[in-house]
This record gives C-alpha cells, sequence and structure tokens, in this order.
C-alpha cells in the first residue's frame, strides 16, 4: 500500500490548475473516509491533519455493522484482519444494578491506531494529498474558491471544504460558529481513554457501559488482546479532585461495583491515558461559511446512546455523492449545502436527539437505577433504545 506521501494531482504549470476540488480539515474517520471516496472517483483531494499517524484518539473504538460492507467497498480488508465481534450488552447504574440484553446489529472492534493509519493510506493510494501534522489555521472563502492557510503559512485553494475536525477546533471560533455561545453557559465534559491488560481477558462479544455520578465508562475489546476503556465525565467531577484523573477513578468511577474491578486490578498496556476537555452536546449546524461538516463537527452524540465513528462514516457517505454532483456541474452551491443539510438531518438528528435524552437519564444515580430496573422488564423497549443507537447498513 502507498504511503502518505503521494504525488501531486496538479501536471500544468497555470497556477489557475492549482486547486483542489476538495480540501477536508481533520484525519479521522469522517474526513478518512470522504478522502478515499472522491479520491476513488478521481477528484484533486487534500486533507490536512495535524497530528501525524499512527496516533490514539480518544474513541470507544466499536464500529457498528452498518458500517462493514461501506468499509469493504472502499477497500478496508475487514474479513482478514480478525477483529472481535460484539453481539451482547451490559449496562449498569452508579450501584451496580446490571441490565444484559443481546445487540441487535452489534459491533467490531478496531484500535484507531490501526483504523485511521490504514484510511490514510488507502487515500493516500488513490491519489489524494494527505498532510500529516500540518494544523489550518483559517478557511476563507470568496470568489466561489476556500483558501486555507497553515500554521506553517503555507495556503492552497480549493473548490470546496469540509470540515471534519472533531469535537472543537480553533476554527469553530474562525468560523464564528453558533453553538460555542451556548456552549460556555452549558455542562462541559472530559473524555479519558486508554487500553487495558485484564487478568484473564475480556469477552470477545460483550460491550459493557457503566454509569458513575455524572458519567459513565464503556469497555469493549479490541485486537491485541487488549479492552479498551473510555469514559465520560462532567469535567466537575475532574475539578473536585484536584484535576487528577487517577483520583478521579478513585473517588469517583470505582464507586460503581462492577466497574471497579477492572479499575483496580487491570494493567494499562503501555499507554498513559488521553484526555479532551471542553467537549458539550449542542446542537451544531451542518455548514458554516459554506464549510461543510461532518463527524463531531457536526454534531457530537454521547458515548452511551451512539456511535460517533458510524454516523462520521454515514456522513461521508451522504457528502461524498453531493460534493460529486457539484463538481460536475449538477448542483448549485446553495442546493449542495441544503440538500446536504436535509440529508444529514433525515439520516442523523433523530440519533443526536435521542443520543441527548438518554444523556439526560444516564450518569444520574437515582434515574440510571430507575431506567436500567424498568428496563430489564421491557426487553422490547430495550430493543427500541438500542436500535436508536445503530443505524441500516448501507
Amino acid at each position: 500500500m502507498a504511503d502518505l506521501h503521494s504525488a501531486s494531482p496538479f501536471t500544468g504549470s497555470d497556477p489557475a490548475e492549482h486547486i483542489y476540488d476538495c480540501a477536508i480539515i481533520g484525519g479521522g474517520v469522517a474526513g478518512l473516509t470522504l478522502a478515499v471516496q472522491l479520491a476513488q472517483a478521481g477528484r484533486r483531494v487534500v486533507l490536512f491533519e495535524k497530528e501525524t499517524y499512527p496516533f490514539h484518539r480518544v474513541c470507544g473504538e466499536y464500529i457498528s455493522l452498518e458500517n462493514y460492507d461501506f468499509l469493504c467497498r472502499i477497500g478496508v480488508p475487514l474479513a482478514e484482519m480478525d477483529l472481535p465481534r460484539m453481539t451482547r450488552f451490559t449496562v449498569s447504574s452508579p450501584t451496580g444494578v446490571a441490565l444484559h440484553h443481546p445487540l441487535d446489529i452489534g459491533g467490531i472492534g478496531i484500535t484507531r491506531y490501526e483504523l485511521d493509519l490504514l484510511l490514510a493510506r488507502l487515500a493516500a493510494a488513490h491519489g489524494a494529498s494527505i498532510q500529516e501534522g500540518t494544523k489550518v489555521t483559517d478557511v476563507v472563502f470568496a470568489g466561489d474558491v476556500f483558501t486555507l492557510t497553515t500554521a506553517a503559512g503555507a495556503t492552497v485553494r480549493a473548490r470546496t471544504a469540509c470540515g471534519a475536525w472533531g469535537k472543537h477546533a480553533n476554527l469553530d471560533g474562525k468560523l464564528r460558529r453558533p453553538f460555542l455561545a451556548s456552549s460556555r453557559q452549558g455542562r462541559q465534559f472530559v473524555a479519558v481513554k486508554y487500553h487495558l491488560q485484564l487478568a484473564g481477558g475480556f469477552p470477545q462479544d460483550l460491550v459493557e457501559m457503566h454509569n458513575f455520578r455524572d458519567g459513565y465508562c464503556g469497555l469493549s475489546p479490541v485486537p491485541g488482546g487488549v479492552t479498551n476503556c473510555s469514559y465520560i465525565s462532567d469535567v466537575r467531577n475532574l475539578r473536585a479532585h484536584g484535576n487528577s484523573v487517577a483520583e478521579m477513578e478513585r473517588q469517583v468511577l470505582m464507586q460503581n461495583p462492577l466497574l471497579r474491578p477492572y479499575l483496580e486490578q487491570a494493567q494499562r498496556a503501555g499507554q498513559a491515558p488521553i484526555v479532551i476537555s471542553q467537549i458539550t452536546f449542542r446542537e451544531r449546524s451542518t455548514v458554516d461559511a459554506h464549510v461543510l461538516m461532518l463527524g463531531d463537527a457536526a454534531g457530537t452524540i454521547a458515548p452511551l446512546a451512539g456511535n460517533g465513528m458510524s454516523m462520521g462514516m454515514n456522513a461521508s457517505f451522504l457528502l461524498h455523492g453531493l460534493l460529486l454532483e457539484f463538481l460536475e456541474g449538477r448542483l448549485s452551491r446553495a442546493e449542495l449545502e441544503q440538500q446536504y443539510t436535509q440529508a444529514w438531518r433525515n439520516l442523523l438528528s433523530l440519533r443526536i436527539r435521542a443520543g441527548r435524552l438518554i444523556h439526560q437519564f444516564f450518569g444520574r444515580p437515582a434515574l440510571t437505577t430507575l431506567a436500567i430496573r424498568a428496563l430489564k422488564g421491557l426487553p422490547g423497549i430495550t430493543d427500541q433504545v438500542l436500535k436508536l443507537t445503530h443505524g441500516k447498513s448501507y
């Protein structure tokens, strides 16, 4: 497979030719799968990622099987990768009341360290320019063309620009995105992720989600015999314990008796915790200043209530078809923006809204215990709730 430094897509010397069809800011699964699809269609694509592949991200590292066929179609050899497949789900309240239930569609476990690098190489192999270790500091639309400026002072021009930079970035402020004003007034969360080496291992077909006061922790298998441990907590929990992740885990997370043994007995698998802060679940827009948003930049879903990676890939599939229509002259820019916004809302906004609603219940001891006890006696309702967290194959 090609490395990440593909040849320039420009063959002539005319500066007017040196305009990409699409510039993608952010190299997570949403941005990378969009880059792969556009490059496979023969389009000139540049993708900017401020980190250097491979690297770890805060992520549950669970991909719903709704995305399996899509990933195989674009060239990801999932069937050859011996990935754990999850078909069972456990959720517990902060007091240890637990619900065990089968997963209808289920999912597979894969680390972002492996998946993102694989997708970046795949995009490069099809001709996309992958600019890793490059931070975009500004994006301006004028004269029907976007001009992107990097931290090193370089500029790139493109006919379309897509924001796939995750939960928050400096460009949110540059574009004066409306959600920022309300975010400063609402609750903020911190997310933590690392891998655990568990004595005796972790079931390869199981996802567990354990609630604690003002937060919840997910455990799921990934390749290599390790277990992904990722959790989200109200930032007040961290501040109350001297901004110490270890102390917050001891004083808050370990109050859940089902979660405590994992955190007490497990060895961290050679990786310090990765922490991101300033997370909010406020509603976001899919288009700002003509930049098309996808992944968490378009809408962050509470981890307990959905699968952000799957939604990011869904959005990339929606957007790539519309971008091709625009680039081929069959849609105006206004039509592109309107149709993408409508398609995104039709497919994903219900999951976002359901996620916010479920998020309000969980992490609160009394409400969580009440909800789990009720769901234990209502398996049909439990099925419907779980269906809200997964989509259909495409």
